[in-house]
């Protein structure tokens, strides 16, 4: 269970959640846990949505559409959605049909070369996660190398 490790720096990695997405103006930013079924926060901003211990279904339970953090977790990938509206790939997303949550952008979490969650935030307008010095490509990542440090 190396989320279990992860539970000391839950309120620091909250902080740099909410720092992250306040600088860029980001609806959510998250740290998502894998499990065979489902995807469950870990650790999420301050927004009416998320919340720590929430779960989405995967795709492997019958009628969920594939979610993002899912994508990235099975290809060990990060994973840009400029906008999910017009893209027939994820015009079904949870997080866009439930909450008009369409722009996405997600790291996979890497634990002994297996792939066990995501770094990832979401969007209700677009968003260029290049733009800026540091970008939020890099302050997503910088994170995302501190959370495999602590494991």
């Amino acid at each position: 269970m190396p989320f279990k490790q992860l539970e000391q720096y839950q309120p620091s990695l909250t902080a740099e959640l909410e720092e992250i997405a306040q600088q860029y103006h980001l609806h959510s930013l998250l740290i998502m846990q894998s499990t065979p079924d489902s995807m469950i926060v870990f650790a999420a901003n301050q927004q009416p949505i998320y919340s720590a211990g929430d779960s989405g279904p995967k795709s492997v339970q019958q009628g969920c559409h594939e979610l993002y953090c899912e994508r990235v977790v099975n290809t060990e990938k990060a994973l840009l959605v400029a906008d999910a509206a017009v893209d027939d790939e994820w015009r079904g997303n949870e997080d866009l049909v439930k909450f008009g949550l369409g722009v996405y952008y997600g790291l996979p979490i890497v634990h002994r070369g297996k792939p066990i969650g995501t770094v990832c935030a979401l969007n209700d307008k677009p968003f260029d996660f290049a733009n800026g010095e540091p970008s939020a490509i890099e302050r997503i990542d910088e994170l995302r190398q501190t959370i495999e440090q602590y494991l």
